[in-house]
């Protein structure tokens, strides 16, 4: 529970956020009841979680920077919530605390990194380390990952390769949870992608970081953990999402692809991304998409896989040239006719830019129900609860 002492945040501290509606930040849903929590000592306290179930300090290190980067970035989908997804796994052995990375370059700009079923977000740090290098030598590089778990958000990793100059990249695949377009099985995962593109100093970069279902499952539990009603749209028709003891999403109850129930709305195309992303992540590397499927509940290896990418702007012209139309076609966009009660065309990677500014000033906000499933893991494993 949340003491009294804790700092609450508020909606007048929040702000108004009704205006974000491009990216995945969904700080203008926080519940009233949510606790602000710093950055720094957030950090620290999830990295001792994971220390708690032997992982090493530099991997709990780098899962707690990406998971609290999420929250940061009001990808709260992604955040603190998605810590017993991988504490659960790490105490039933399907994901390996101490995993044996294994890189094969198979040419000048490819490779295959065997993740021997250890955190994703671990893997995924090594391969785009290794796509870079292929790419500040030979222009561009790319990674495939197999026998994987969850990797975080996608835009950290492609973030990354964008903070060091490159075009990043980074997609990943997942099982048990999407639809294809026509089928009632939820087979496929989210799987989902991201694309950076470094803008001029001084400028605005691009940062593209979606999921090609319609939601995230991180989406729908936060929904439900916060008692609203879940959107048209997100959920198969005849599913009854809930959540199970550890705050997961049920997996009775479909995901809709991008564009949603069948192909008048285009529910098609976004089962034909997931498949994309499902074929570049797991065909490529030979990850086995049914070994996936039986992975999802956490019963069994997750078996996912992921595609790291970094390429030189400069490998196709100056790189100064390609930023400069960056900025000319955030113009015409931005100065573009906006909807009514619009005063702004956001540039994907904006918002959450925005809202990471805000969250190192005021606090990162947790709901209620992800601070109560982090204290339950607190007690499980013996350390303090989640800084108030």
């Amino acid at each position: 529970m949340v003491s009294d002492e804790a700092a609450m945040c508020s909606r007048s501290n929040l702000g108004d956020h009704a205006s974000y509606m491009i990216g995945e930040v969904e700080s203008e849903q926080v519940d009233p009841g949510s606790l602000c929590v710093q950055l720094e000592g957030a950090q620290r306290w999830v990295s001792g979680l994971f220390r708690a179930v032997d992982v090493p300090k530099e991997d709990a290190d780098l899962v707690a920077e990406v998971l609290i980067g999420a929250d940061l970035r009001g990808i709260r989908s992604h955040g603190l919530a998605r810590v017993p997804y991988f504490l659960t796994r790490l105490q039933r052995g399907v994901i390996r605390a101490r995993p044996r990375l294994d890189f094969e370059a198979r040419s000048p700009t490819t490779g295959v990194l065997g993740a021997d079923d250890g955190i994703g977000i671990v893997a995924a740090s090594r391969a785009m380390d290794e796509a870079m290098t292929m790419a500040a030598e030979h222009g561009c590089g790319f990674v495939v990952v197999k026998d994987s778990s969850h990797f975080g958000y996608a835009g950290f990793w492609a973030e990354r390769a964008m903070r060091s100059g490159f075009i990043g990249i980074s997609m990943s695949n997942s099982g048990g949870r999407v639809a294809p377009t026509f089928g009632t099985d939820p087979i496929l995962g989210t799987n989902p992608l991201a694309v950076a593109i470094p803008g001029a100093r001084g400028g605005t970069d691009f940062l593209l970081d979606m999921a090609t279902s319609a939601v995230a499952v991180g989406k729908v539990e936060t929904t439900l953990r916060e008692s609203r009603p879940i959107p048209p749209g997100w959920v198969a028709p005849e599913g009854a999402p809930h959540l199970d003891a550890d705050g997961v999403l049920s997996f009775e109850s479909p995901l809709l692809p991008l564009g949603g129930e069948g192909s008048e709305t285009g529910g098609h195309k976004g089962y034909g991304l997931a498949l994309m992303v499902e074929l570049l992540c797991g065909a490529l590397g030979g990850t086995d998409f049914a070994a996936r499927i039986a992975g999802a509940t956490g019963e069994a290896p997750p078996a996912m896989g992921h595609l790291m990418g970094a390429i030189r702007i400069d490998g196709f012209r100056p790189e100064e040239q390609v930023q400069s139309d960056m900025e000319a076609t955030f113009e015409v966009i931005r100065e573009s006719s906006r909807s009514p009660g619009r005063d702004r065309i956001y540039i994907h990677g904006e918002p959450e830019a925005e809202a990471a500014a805000r969250h190192r000033r005021e606090g990162i906000p947790v709901g209620p129900g992800v601070v109560a499933q982090l204290d339950r893991w607190a007690g499980i494993l013996g350390v303090e609860p989640l800084p108030r």
